[in-house]
Formats: structure tokens, sequence, C-alpha cells
């Protein structure tokens, strides 16, 4: 049939039978000039086999008319080329249908010149059609036509799509109609190029499917345009996306909108970059709930006065560092009972010009529940004024020494009553029975008596009567609390070695073994010396005696370290763990025997292991000097002499000595012990 089509004038050629042109190959179309193209009629073109239609160049394409064109099948168009498509001219691009549109191929539509669709035909893309662009393709859609895209045809996007757009098309986009799907699909760098009002357009189920890769892209102008709704949907992941800058988009409101897990998620570099108004915004839900790590990256200066006396759990994680950057208005606002809740890195982080800031009321509070975070450099700088409502001294939970100052202390010289608070709180730091000591403090007199000449300071304990079992048995069952105290519980037997003695306990000592209860009844006395020169702040000083060592002589007395050795046929805890030699002139030959009979020489030591371990040598039980006490071999110690121009602080032997006798020690004590020094056998 070729040489008879290709003799045809257009005129015949549209004369045609449709039944005549189907039998047209590809052959017959090649040869056709564009004249004997613009010939054919729509009905004959929709007749040709799918390889004669392929067959069309371009240029004979482009002679069919816009009427004729337009009249082809959207089937018929399915065949035609990438390069037919290709070829279009505007006005028959224009002239195609939303039937011949979607019924392109991929690589065809991706031919297609979509610059000149138009505004109706680009809203007649169905989302298979749109979803079959190429991103280069779908860019220039939207750039042609700017916000003609229907919310279905954003829809149907596809994330290399809008990954690929330019930032001016993607900027023209209802980012509302996009998917969870194409919204976690975002780069970082895609979500950079919206502007700054799209993200606030999106939904707050949208805004809770955002995944880190995205809020990292956000920038601070988008995160100001957020609501505090949608602020609050992110996820936790989320919100630690977010970069510095956005970060320092957050409004106070936003902030209060964030949950606490939201800002546990937050790195430290991230909060630790919140300014001054981010930081006043937080709650103090929002602040008690942060990590310790993030709240000491806070910058504690930046809290309002309200902030910090809202605080509840947040107290205890204020750091050091945080606590001495805190001004004088936001120091005296706490309320007293809030410095007792401070942790005690942040108390011991107190510095001078902090603690001479603080009222009576909060002096007081701090010294009752964390006096063993305070130095005694930190207590001797307390003001008289400031201890003035000091009674209760130690630890909340933990051991507390209630003291009432007797009409005596009145005349005491500056430094007196910080010795005595020092010295209690000396103790709270290495034991830690829950108990309330309550012991009437003296200067020059104790009981209301004068303090004994050439004493340096004295007590009186209150004394309860206990039998043999009922103390080994309280003793062994506070063996759990310490290896010192295991060890020395181990060391008493079933049966009585005094074979019948009666055993005199301190009613302080009682509470700490649970053999009495609570009481606000009065555990004993101490008194100073008013005779001796002493200094108050433990630091030797020339012939002036350790106030503090004094005292905590006379504290730990009323905690039952005395010692009777049967004198009266009485016996102590003490004496349980007071040993000899069967062999004084050579012990090593000897076995090691308790010391319940008094006797001369310094031949009585303590000892927790049966004797084997010599931990400290006793007063000679039939001295003058009290038989609890050490001897010359210690060296100075608060629980031996006392001497002018040496300071006495507690050792590891003297927190052995109390272990022994029921006082359960705290961390720090059990390290203090482990340096417990031992002697040789006397």
């Amino acid at each position: 049939m070729v040489s008879s089509v290709g003799g045809l004038t257009a005129g015949q050629i549209g004369q045609l039978p449709t039944s005549t042109v189907s039998q047209l190959t590809s052959a017959d179309i090649t040869p056709l000039t564009t004249t004997q193209v613009a010939g054919f009629t729509a009905d004959q073109l929709n007749s040709l086999s799918p390889s004669a239609i392929a067959a069309f160049s371009p240029s004979q394409i482009g002679a069919i008319s816009y009427t004729t064109f337009l009249a082809l099948s959207g089937a018929q168009t399915s065949n035609l080329t990438a390069t037919e498509i290709g070829g279009l001219s505007e006005q028959q691009v224009q002239t195609l249908t939303a039937s011949q549109l979607n019924g392109l191929g991929a690589s065809d539509l991706n031919a297609l010149n979509v610059a000149s669709l138009t505004t109706a035909q680009a809203r007649s893309l169905d989302s298979t059609a749109i979803g079959n662009l190429s991103a280069a393709q779908a860019d220039a859609l939207i750039a042609s036509h700017p916000r003609a895209l229907s919310s279905s045809q954003i829809g149907a996007l596809t994330t290399t799509q809008l990954n690929g757009i330019s930032q001016a098309s993607l900027q023209t986009l209802d980012v509302s109609a996009l998917s969870t799907t194409q919204l976690q699909g975002l780069t970082t760098a895609t979500v950079g190029n919206l502007a700054f009002y799209q993200p606030r357009g999106l939904s707050l189920t949208q805004i809770g499917a955002l995944t880190a890769t995205q809020t990292a892209g956000l920038s601070r102008a988008a995160v100001e345009q957020l609501t505090d709704a949608q602020v609050g949907s992110l996820s936790a992941s989320a919100v630690a996306g977010l970069s510095q800058a956005g970060i320092a988009g957050l409004g106070a409101s936003q902030i209060r909108a964030l949950s606490v897990t939201a800002l546990n998620s937050l790195s430290t570099t991230q909060i630790g970059g919140f300014s001054t108004a981010q930081t006043n915004a937080l709650t103090a839900r929002q602040l008690d709930g942060l990590s310790q790590a993030n709240f000491s990256a806070l910058d504690a200066g930046d809290f309002t006065t309200a902030q910090l006396q809202s605080l509840g759990t947040g107290l205890t994680k204020l750091s050091a560092s945080q606590i001495s950057g805190l001004s004088r208005v936001q120091l005296v606002a706490l309320d007293p009972s809030q410095l007792g809740s401070l942790s005690g890195g942040a108390v011991s982080g107190l510095s001078n010009q902090h603690l001479a800031e603080l009222s009576a009321q909060q002096t007081a509070s701090l010294l009752a529940n964390q006096a063993n975070s305070l130095s005694v450099a930190q207590i001797s700088s307390f003001s008289a004024k400031q201890l003035s409502a000091t009674t209760v001294v130690g630890v909340a939970n933990g051991l507390q020494f209630n003291l009432s100052w007797g009409a005596s202390t009145a005349n005491a010289p500056t430094g007196f009553r910080n010795a005595v608070v020092a010295a209690a709180a000396g103790l709270a730091t290495e034991f830690s029975n829950n108990v309330v000591v309550n012991i009437q403090v003296g200067y020059g007199e104790v009981a209301g008596q004068p303090v004994s000449p050439g004493a340096a300071a004295q007590s009186v304990s209150y004394q309860r009567g206990v039998n043999y079992s009922a103390l080994a048995s309280a003793i062994q069952g506070y063996a759990g609390n310490s290896a010192i105290q295991a060890t020395a519980a181990a060391s008493l037997g079933a049966s009585d070695p005094t074979h019948g003695g009666s055993f005199a306990i301190s009613s302080a000592q009682a509470k700490a073994l649970g053999l009495s209860g609570a009481s606000a009844n009065l555990d004993g006395y101490i008194g100073l010396s008013s005779a001796l020169s002493f200094e108050f702040t433990q630091n030797a000083a020339s012939g002036q005696f350790d106030a503090i060592g004094a005292i905590q002589h006379e504290i730990t007395e009323v905690l039952g370290r005395t010692a009777s050795v049967g004198s009266g046929g009485n016996f102590t805890v003490l004496d349980l763990f007071r040993y000899t030699s069967t062999n004084n002139a050579d012990p090593a030959a000897g076995t090691p025997v308790r010391a319940l009979a008094r006797q001369g020489g310094n031949f009585e030591y303590f000892s927790i292991d049966g004797g084997h371990t010599n931990l400290g040598g006793f007063n000679s039980s039939t001295g003058s000097a009290d038989y609890g006490d050490w001897n010359s071999t210690v060296g100075s110690d608060p629980f031996g002499f006392s001497f002018p121009g040496v300071t006495e602080p507690l050792n590891g032997n003297d927190v052995v000595v109390m272990a022994a006798l029921g006082w359960n020690p705290t961390s720090h004590g059990v390290t203090h012990a482990q340096a417990a020094a031992t002697y040789a056998l006397v």
C-alpha cells in the first residue's frame, strides 16, 4: 500500500475509509509529508495500529490540526512515543484532554512539556500521573502553575519529588495536604527550604509525625511561628532534633508547652543554651522533672525567685556551682525548708558570702537537715544571730542532735555555739542512725554543776539497765549495717561473759540499738570548761585547747562511749570490747581475754575481733581517768586527753568504737574507719 498512499494528496487521504487506513503500517506512515499527514481525520488516526501511530515523526505529529488532535482517543494518545510527545506544539499540548494526559505512560508523560499545560490541565492530572512525573517535571509543573495543585495531587507527590523540587516550588505547596509518610520522608534540607510560615499550617497529627530529621531543618523563624499546641505535639526525639537556632526560636509559652520528657530529650548543650527568658518560662513541674544533667546545665542565676520558691525535688538537683551562682536576692528568697532540702554537694558549695546572707531560720533548717555537708569552716562563719534559732543539728532521716542551750551559754565566748554545732555536725557526718539525741549544753557547768577543775569538758547522761541477752541480741541485729558491726557482733558469744552482771546503757544508745523508742526527754548534758582557753575552729592555736574535739568527747559519752569494767557490779557495752592478755608480761605468749575485772597498768585495749587486733589502748581501769578513754599510746585524739596547741579531729579508730556501740557508720564513716590504726598487743 506504500505506493498508492504515498501518491495521494491530503484531500484524498482524508477521503480514505477507516478500514483502509487501519491497514497502514509504519512503512506507509514514515514517507508521508507533513502536508499529507495534515489530511488525516481524527477517526482515521484513531484507527491506526499502535506501531503505525508510533511511526510519526515529531514534524508529522506537529502537522496534525488542533481539532483533529483534540479528537484523538486517550488510548491512541498513549501509543505516542516519548519522542512524539516531546515534539508536540504548545497548542497541541493544550488540546490534550484529562483522559489523554492521564493515559500517558511515565516515559511519555516525562517527555511532555508540562510548562505548556493550562492550569485546568494541570489540575486534571490524576494521582498516578502526578506520581509518574520526575522530580524535574514535578518542579516544572508546580513552577508553571503555582498553587494550582489540589490537596489530593499534593498528597500524590513522592518524597523523591518533594525533595527534588526547587525552594520556590516547595514554598507554593499547601503542606497541610502532605501525609505523615510524605512529611517523614522530607530531608533536613527540604524542611529548611520551606517558607517560615508553612510549618504552622501543619495539623497536630502531622506535627506529631515529624522526626528529628525534619525538625533539624526548621529555622528559628519557622519555630517561632509554631503554635503552643504544635510545639506540645512534637515527639521527644523531634524536639531533640531541633538545631540550636531552632531552640532559640522557642518563646516562653512554647517552652511551657514542652513535656518533661521532651525537655529531657534535649542535650545539655541544647538546654544549656536557653536564654534567660526561656529559663524563666520553665514551670516548677518542668524544673522538678528535669534530669540531673539537664537541670545542672541551666544557669541558675536566671531563675526567678518565684521559680526557686516553687521548686520541689528540683532543689536537690541544684549543684554546688549553681548554688554559688545564685544572687543574694535569690538565696534569701528560699524558704528555710527548701534550704534543708538542698543536696549535700550544693550545701558544701555555699561560700561564706552566701552563708552570711542566710536568716536565722534558714540557718536552722540547713543545720537540722544538712549539717553533715557543711565544713567546720562554713559552720564557723555563722554569726551568733544566725545561730540564735538553731537547736537541731544533723541530717534529715539520720542522726540529729536536739541541743538546748543552758542559761550559762549566754556568757560563752564568741565561737562557742559554732563549735558545739560543728561537733554535732561532725558526728552526724560519721553516723546515720535515725535517732534524735537530746542534749543540754552548758558553759562552765554541766547539769547545773561546775565543770570539774582540770577537765576540759564534762558530760552527764541518763542510763538504763539491760541484761546481756537483750543487749547482745540488739547488737547482733545491727550487724548487717557494716563490716565493722558484723565483726563486733560476731565476737559476742551466746553466754553472758559477766555471769549475770548488770549492763548500763545510755538512753541515747538505747535508741540507737532499738531498745527504746523516740523520746523528747533529755539524754544527757555536756559542758565546756570556762577555766581554760579554747579555740573554736579546729585550727591549732598555741596555748589553746580544741573545743570541737573536747565537745565531741563529751557528746560521744552521752551516746554510750563509757566504761565501768564491773565497778559496783555494772558493765557497759564498751566493756565487751575491752581486752588484755593472759600474759601481760609477754602478751604475744598469752591469749587475749576480755578485761572484765579492773586492773592497773596500760594493758587493756579495744578490739572487735575477740582481742586479736589492738585498735587502741584504754586508760587503766584502776586509775582516775575515764576507763573508756584512749590512753597516751593513741596520741592526740578527741577520745583521749586534751592537749593545748593541737587539734583533735575524729579518726578511724574513733569511728570503729562508736560503730561497735551500735552507731551505724555512714559511707563517709566506713571510709574513715578503714583507715583505723592497729597497735601491737600490750
